[in-house]
């Protein structure tokens, strides 16, 4: 007698209509990913001339430098949880879309400030800056889409992907910038040079992100069930008083350990900003280095980052536990900090710091950095409730607690090394000293940062679905 299989039709649409749901989901993330890609671009591009720019105005106007850096950092702070609120109830590409016509606003202002001169041509560059910095402030929208939409088990991935793209942007940005001091043209009066050029071409890459926006994202979530809870909540009233169970999510949230990975966050960029406002002038004045020797060590940490970005993204990762892992980050930053000290200046000598130890430090700085950063994402996005409806908003806590430490970072920096006879023991012990408090607290509060009850609860029924799935 011959078997007969029956193929129950209804299953195979809903396994095809599954996987064309994920392959959109994944899209979408992807999109996400790309759009804090160029806004990193956006944030490097200017850095190579954006100093001599200012200098050629007027060789005084040198000392708000580092005033003009922060005005980015600062617009990010203010722009990052007003993006992510919007987020929280709205299609994730209205803010996008907004932010990022926003950052055009600023990028053409940038690049026609030398029709400005004297104290206007400082102002309008500061006004620039903080419009393009308020517009980028679009990365907790990305953050928290790639947060929630990413499945419980590769988050750790979704998130290092996200923070690669970023690191990969930041390498790429100074890089681009450089070949634009090559260009010198002029279009019915209008100045293309090294000074303007990375402006214009911000304008063109906020265009791309536009329509890659429009065209190629799709909001995947579920919007009329995020917005639900208070008519959930009403009907929960209702139900109770007729009895029946309450089948509301559970909402709770820990504030506690929200704020110390934003801490833990902020401690991990202004070891960044210390490192890369300082390591120019450190080496310009122990070795005479100017833009080429400095663009090549630079350059070389970023690939060896992008390196350790690409290594933490994969598979593997998951068997380790994302704190163990932010642990070893945070420990090779320590000791880059540590390696990077000149300790010959207090006892004496005048010596400059051994070009070994530069390299040694600059390596653990390029392996802690990417790990670091990284893995305080992941563990941001395990501790927030996954039933919560303002990821969004959350997100922008972190993005903006990262911002005011890349514009204060600098600022305390330069004002540290040149208070101190500009020789980095005082400089780098202090910034060590910062490290060692965010792996004590780390180890301290171990427990305190494990994923959410609810996402652990997501995981385990995922994990029992799979399990059915596969029998």
């Amino acid at each position: 007698m011959s078997s007969v299989k029956y193929i129950n039709i209804n299953e195979t649409n809903e396994g095809a209509m599954d996987e064309v749901r994920k392959k959109q989901e994944n899209r979408s993330i992807n999109m996400m990913v790309l759009t804090v890609f160029l806004q990193s671009i956006g944030f490097t591009l200017t850095m190579p001339s954006m100093y001599d720019y200012l200098y050629n105005d007027d060789p005084n106007h040198n000392t708000y430098f580092s005033f003009i850096v922060a005005s980015y950092s600062l617009g990010q702070f203010i722009g990052s949880p007003i993006f992510g609120k919007w987020s929280n109830r709205r299609n994730s590409g209205e803010p996008l879309i907004a932010s990022i016509a926003i950052s055009v606003i600023g990028s053409i202002l940038y690049a026609v400030t030398y029709e400005f001169k004297t104290m206007g041509f400082v102002g309008v560059m500061v006004a620039a800056r903080f419009i393009v910095g308020f517009g980028a402030g679009n990365v907790s929208v990305c953050r928290a889409y790639a947060s929630e939409m990413a499945t419980l088990e590769n988050k750790t991935i979704v998130m290092s992907k996200m923070s690669g793209a970023q690191g990969v942007g930041f390498v790429l940005g100074p890089i681009i910038g450089t070949v634009l001091n090559f260009i010198n043209f002029h279009i019915k009066g209008l100045v293309v040079n090294g000074y303007t050029a990375p402006g214009y071409l911000q304008v063109l890459i906020a265009v791309i992100n536009i329509l890659v926006v429009v065209f190629l994202f799709k909001d995947c979530r579920d919007l009329k069930k995020r917005n639900a809870p208070k008519q959930e909540e009403s009907r929960g009233l209702l139900d109770d008083e007729q009895g029946l169970d309450n089948q509301k999510p559970n909402q709770e949230q820990a504030i506690f350990p929200i704020i110390l990975s934003i801490y833990l966050f902020a401690v991990v960029i202004s070891i960044f900003a210390v490192f890369e406002t300082i390591l120019t002038i450190m080496t310009k004045q122990y070795y005479g280095w100017e833009k080429i020797p400095n663009g090549l060590i630079l350059g070389g940490s970023g690939i060896l980052s992008i390196v350790v970005f690409i290594i933490i993204s994969r598979p593997f990762i998951k068997k380790i536990e994302d704190r163990k892992t932010a642990i070893f980050g945070f420990i090779n930053l320590f000791v880059a900090l540590i390696i990077l000290t000149n300790y010959n200046h207090p006892l004496g000598k005048e010596t400059i710091l051994p070009k070994v130890q530069l390299f040694i430090g600059t390596f653990f700085v390029s392996v802690g950095y990417p790990i670091a950063s990284s893995l305080v994402y992941a563990i941001f996005s395990k501790i927030l409730n996954p039933n919560s409806p303002t990821v969004g908003t959350k997100m922008g806590w972190l993005t903006a607690g990262g911002s005011l430490a890349r514009m204060v970072g600098p600022i305390w920096a330069e004002a540290i090394w040149d208070s101190t006879g500009s020789q980095g023991m005082v400089l780098f012990l202090a910034t060590a000293g910062l490290t060692l408090t965010a792996v004590i607290l780390l180890l301290v509060f171990y427990k305190t940062l494990a994923p959410h009850p609810e996402y652990k609860k997501q995981m385990l029924l995922s994990n029992a679905i799979d399990n059915v799935d596969n029998k």
